[in-house]
């Protein structure tokens, strides 16, 4: 693995696995491509999950915005992920990516991640010295900065659900994907496979744990749909999807 650098870039190929009817990479697959570049990004810095175990925190994501440029590749094909660090400040950090093909770009996200105490679950400083991790607050990635989605909205229940074992993820709550997996299920199957999604902001609010309830709800208005996941009454995820016009 390369070690240390400042941005860091990685080639994936895309697997069967990986696709959906459209023989297309899933969105859930493209987040969970550039999280795990995140991942490989942080461990080269000393910053993976087991090296901030050992003071008991992990990175939780907290807000992410996904802009789509073109058609998602499909199986076979190879695509090339970009991250780098806009900002790192006490217990937060902005974490960019951008996302191509060919050197074209396809896709490009903004993430705000929060240093989590796992044992007590709760925010607090990040105890690795970053002194010398070089940060880019001049080069955004996306067009709109990720940022928080309007809750007030009267959205209609479509769906409840049990968390289950295959929903949970290494810190013990559940995986940022799944809830994009979930939501993703309730829209017209032609909508995904038509590539009519544009753009996708994501706000992370409330940890999930195994055997909670939760319940999806549903609004759209013109070219916007917005769903939230509540357990019992309080919102613990929002996402709000733009369709192409």
């Amino acid at each position: 693995m390369n070690q240390k650098q400042s941005n860091y870039i990685k080639d994936w190929e895309i697997y069967i696995s990986q696709c959906g009817t459209n023989s297309q990479l899933k969105i859930t697959e493209l987040s969970n491509l550039c999280q795990q570049t995140a991942a490989l990004h942080s461990a080269s810095w000393g910053m993976s999950y087991f090296d901030m175990q050992k003071h008991n925190q992990a990175w939780v994501l907290s807000t992410m915005r996904i802009e789509l440029e073109d058609n998602l590749p499909k199986w076979h094909e190879t695509i090339q992920t970009e991250t780098w660090i806009e900002n790192l400040a006490g217990m937060r950090s902005i974490r960019d990516f951008e996302i191509t093909q060919n050197g074209k770009k396809i896709a490009s996200a903004s993430s705000l991640w929060v240093v989590l105490n796992t044992e007590r679950r709760r925010p607090e400083p990040l105890a690795i010295c970053h002194d010398e991790l070089k940060q880019f607050p001049d080069r955004k990635a996306t067009q709109i900065p990720t940022g928080k989605i309007d809750l007030t909205k009267n959205a209609e229940k479509v769906a409840s659900k049990e968390i289950l074992y295959s929903d949970l993820d290494i810190v013990g709550h559940v995986n940022n994907v799944k809830y994009v997996e979930w939501c993703l299920d309730y829209l017209p199957k032609e909508w995904i496979e038509e590539n009519r999604i544009q753009n996708i902001d994501l706000n992370y609010i409330k940890e999930v744990h195994y055997q909670d309830i939760v319940t999806i709800f549903l609004f759209q208005e013109n070219e916007y749909i917005y769903f939230y996941v509540k357990r019992d009454e309080s919102i613990c995820f929002t996402m709000k999807i733009e369709l192409k016009h």
